[in-house]
């Protein structure tokens, strides 16, 4: 974090090291499930056994449940201040 002060405001800025984790960490999950949604399109197509899939489909399900609370937990707790 990169702090610049200035006539009595404190500015907080990201690093660039900073924005990359940001930019990641907020696109990779859509990644994810874009590159499970085509592998279950290819082994459907090719007859493949969709047992891992859909074990795959319930764990991403249940990543995006946990995040949602956990956002909304976050946001509940920014509330309160």
């Amino acid at each position: 974090m990169i702090v610049q002060r200035r006539g009595g405001m404190t500015e907080f800025i990201p690093s660039p090291q900073e924005k990359r984790e940001g930019l990641v960490r907020d696109h990779s999950f859509n990644l994810i499930e874009n590159l499970h949604q085509r592998l279950y399109r290819l082994e459907t197509e090719l007859g493949l056994p969709l047992e891992d899939a859909e074990d795959c489909s319930m764990f991403l399900e249940k990543l995006k449940r946990d995040e949602s609370r956990n956002i909304a937990i976050h946001n509940e707790l920014l509330s309160k201040e």
